[in-house]
């Protein structure tokens, strides 16, 4: 039985795992050795293969619907995951911040994807955005809106200045939804500082992440490629098992209810592990981010 730790929960399953580490998009640990991932194709190629590769997903992350429309749903667990990595980061524990871009109530899901796009673009070109990690989310009003989380700093008067540019470019084109905005002024950026309570941070952000239940027709989240290719896991072998494991309560109350299913049982974490748990994950990470 091989046992992994993530940052949130405890996975037990049959399978033997060669690599000390999981969740990068990129590489694999063997024997204390950075290998890069060889991606194996079948003779006859997928429809959506080149897609996966490139939005870093798998078929747990995308539903194909009975007349073969892709729509995405998001996968919280491996979110979550991702940001705790990104979060335990130097880099982050010196600056961390987590912006909310919205748009005017009414544009559709279309544009709200091309003017954040565009705007992302713009960020990354003229702004310093290097690392992030970003997630859509579905108002109650029915526009989306968007979530990032960064450890480089943007000046949020430049960033607002994106944002309305862009859709001064939509309103232009004759968007019925933003006839009557005054885009020049529109402020749809916020920005949170988060400082030391890069925990709390993460643990707003899963908020947003756990009452997502839509599905969208574009990807709902996605992440630079340095972040992408940080491993979110450790897998235990027998001279790790003890040491970690004692690392853990042993009370059942800090635990949830184990979640069984094809061979696995996942155990959610109601604390905060100790960072000896993840002292050879947080160094692996600080390599391979700073490759």
């Amino acid at each position: 039985m091989t046992i992994s730790i993530s940052y949130r929960s405890k996975v037990e399953h049959n399978n033997t795992i060669a690599s000390k580490f999981s969740g990068s998009s990129r590489y694999r640990l063997e024997e204390g050795e950075l290998i890069e991932k060889i991606v194996k194709k079948d003779n006859e190629p997928n429809p959506f293969e080149s897609q996966f590769e490139k939005d870093n997903l798998s078929l747990d992350d995308v539903i194909i619907d009975e007349e073969c429309k892709k729509t995405y749903r998001l996968n919280k667990a491996k979110v979550k995951r991702k940001c705790h990595a990104f979060g335990r980061l130097e880099k982050s524990k010196k600056f961390l911040a987590f912006y909310s871009i919205s748009f005017p109530q009414g544009l559709s899901d279309e544009t709200s994807y091309k003017v954040f796009n565009t705007w992302l673009t713009r960020c990354r070109s003229r702004a310093n955005l290097n690392s992030y990690l970003w997630v859509a989310e579905r108002q109650d009003n029915g526009t989306i809106h968007f979530h990032l989380l960064t450890n480089d700093f943007m000046d949020i008067r430049v960033v607002n200045g994106f944002m309305a540019s862009a859709l001064k470019t939509e309103k232009k084109k004759g968007n019925e939804a933003l006839k009557d905005v005054d885009v020049g002024v529109y402020n749809g950026v916020d920005v949170q500082r988060v400082g030391k309570k890069r925990n709390k941070l993460i643990s707003y952000l899963a908020k947003y992440v756990s009452k997502n239940d839509v599905e969208f027709y574009r990807l709902p989240w996605h992440s630079s490629r340095d972040v992408s290719r940080l491993f979110t896991s450790i897998n235990l072998d027998e001279s790790d098992k003890e040491k970690i494991l004692s690392l853990l309560p042993t009370d059942e109350s800090k635990y949830t209810e184990p979640y069984e299913k094809d061979f696995i049982k996942v155990t959610g974490f109601r604390f905060t592990p100790d960072d000896k748990v993840f002292e050879d994950l947080d160094l692996i990470n600080e390599i391979i981010y700073n490759n």
